[in-house]
């Protein structure tokens, strides 16, 4: 079955949050915050449930964890220096070796949402490229930050 694309769900259960502050670098010259700063704001609060799952410190040293194997963002509003944001995530799609984890961009400033979006995560042996079943601990993480 092929994946959805995101889309804005209906429930409200984001179990992180981690706040992100609007730099004038963010900027781009439009006058709004460059597309490609969603995605690193994706990503730091992906990290932030790499680090809850165990996954935290992941390096050249590491034989196996997580790949980004493929991200998408919906944006909803624009984004403007000095704003306030909350990043949230949750997983969701909890596969044998991979797992879904949706996101969702809030600015604080004007109390809406600026982005929606996910990242498809894939388990694997760093040294072979081969996809590797989660591990139960993993597993069992992720479900506590599911929906």
């Amino acid at each position: 079955m092929p994946e959805q694309p995101a889309t804005e769900p209906n429930d409200d259960y984001w179990p992180i949050e981690i706040p992100l502050h609007v730099t004038w670098g963010d900027m781009d010259a439009l006058g709004h915050a460059n597309n490609t700063r969603f995605i690193g704001w994706f990503e730091e609060t992906r990290f932030e449930v790499f680090r809850r799952i165990g996954r935290g410190d992941l390096g050249p040293h590491s034989p196996q964890g997580p790949i980004l194997a493929k991200v998408e963002c919906v944006f909803r509003a624009p984004v403007v220096f000095p704003e306030e944001l909350v990043s949230a995530i949750r997983a969701c799609d909890i596969g044998e070796d991979r797992y879904t984890l949706e996101h969702r961009i809030t600015s604080v400033t004007h109390d809406r949402v600026v982005a929606i979006g996910s990242s498809r995560i894939i388990e694997v042996d760093y040294a072979s490229g081969e996809k590797i079943p989660l591990s139960a601990e993993v597993r069992s993480a992720l479900q506590k930050i599911s929906r």
